[in-house]
C-alpha cells in the first residue's frame, strides 16, 4: 500500500481505556447482544417477520429476495446496498485503512460515483416501470441487488471519511480510504461472491445474510447519529481510541432503533389508513 500515511504521534497513555469508557463499552455490548438475542428468539414470531417489521419504513419491501424460501427484510436494491457497506467497510479496515482521511484516487473515485449513477439510472426505470410509463428495459431483481450494491461502495467510503476527519486526532489526511485498483476488485469480488451464494437459494445462506443486511442498517444509521452526541461531548478531533466513541455509540443505537420504529409506525398508520397498500409481511 504505497501511500500509507504515518499519523500524529499518539502516546500509549492515549490509548489507554478510562473505566468510564470499558463501562460504556460494556453497555454497547450488551445492548448489541441483547438485540440478537431477542430477534433470534422472540416468542409468537418468526426471524422474517421480525426483520420485515423492524426495517419496515426503510423500503417499499415490493422487490424482496426470497432465498431459501427466506424473504429478506429490504428489497432487492437496498440488500444490495447494506450487504457492500459492510464489505467495504471490512476491507478498508483488513487494509488497513480505517483512519483514513481522504477519498479514493481521482479514478477510482470517478469509478464508484459511476456505479452510484447506474443504480440511479436502473432505480429511475424501474420506477417507470411500475407506473407503466416508457422505460428503457424490464426491471431484474438481480440488477437491483448489483446496482445496489455499487452505491453501497460510496455510501461507506462517505460516513467513514466523515466520522474520521470530524472525530478522529489521529485521522491520516493523506491515506486513502482505497488506494489501488485492486482493493476495489477486492470489494467487488467478494459482492460477486455474496450474489452467488444468493442464487443457490439455499436457507443456511439466506438467514445469516438477512441478518447482516438489517445489522447494517442499524449501523449506518447509529455511526451517522452518533456523529452529533460526538460533538456536544466534546470529542470533535480528540479521538484515539475506541471505546471513547462507546458513550456516543449508545446514544446512536437509542436513536437510531428509535428512528426505525418511527419510521415503521408511520409506515404502517399509512397502510392501516389506506394511504399505501397492504404489506406484503411474509
Amino acid at each position: 500500500m504505497q501511500d500509507l500515511a504515518r499519523g500524529p504521534h499518539i502516546s500509549h497513555l492515549d490509548n489507554t481505556p478510562t473505566r468510564i469508557e470499558l463501562r460504556w463499552s460494556a453497555v454497547v455490548i450488551g445492548m448489541v447482544v441483547g438485540l440478537l438475542l431477542g430477534v433470534l428468539f422472540m416468542p409468537g414470531v418468526t426471524l422474517e417477520q421480525i426483520l420485515y417489521l423492524a426495517l419496515h419504513g426503510i423500503c417499499a419491501q415490493t422487490h424482496n429476495l426470497v432465498v431459501g424460501g427466506f424473504q429478506f427484510p429490504l428489497c432487492a436494491r437496498d440488500s444490495g446496498m447494506y450487504l457492500s457497506y459492510l464489505v467495504t467497510l471490512g476491507v478498508v479496515v483488513a487494509r488497513g485503512r480505517g483512519l483514513a482521511g481522504r477519498l479514493p484516487p481521482l479514478r477510482i473515485s470517478l469509478t464508484i460515483l459511476l456505479l452510484f449513477v447506474i443504480m440511479g439510472v436502473d432505480g429511475v426505470n424501474s420506477t417507470l416501470a411500475e407506473f407503466d410509463f416508457p422505460h428503457a428495459y424490464t426491471p431484474r431483481d438481480d440488477l437491483r441487488l448489483v446496482t445496489g450494491m455499487g452505491a453501497g461502495i460510496g455510501l461507506a467510503l462517505v460516513v467513514l471519511l466523515v466520522i474520521n476527519t470530524a472525530l478522529r486526532r489521529d485521522v491520516q489526511d493523506q491515506l486513502h480510504s482505497l488506494g489501488t485498483w485492486r482493493e476495489l476488485g477486492m470489494i467487488i469480488l467478494i459482492n460477486a461472491i455474496i450474489v452467488a451464494l444468493i442464487y443457490t437459494n439455499l436457507l443456511i445462506v439466506a438467514v445469516p445474510l438477512a441478518l447482516l443486511s438489517a445489522a447494517a442498517v442499524l449501523l449506518n444509521l447509529a455511526l451517522v447519529m452518533m456523529l452529533i452526541p460526538s460533538l456536544f461531548l466534546g470529542l470533535g478531533g480528540r479521538v484515539t481510541r475506541t471505546t471513547q466513541l462507546a458513550h456516543p455509540a449508545f446514544i446512536g443505537l437509542v436513536l437510531g432503533l428509535t428512528f426505525l420504529i418511527a419510521l415503521a409506525r408511520y409506515r404502517i398508520w399509512m397502510e392501516v389508513t389506506g394511504v399505501l397498500p397492504p404489506p406484503l409481511v411474509p
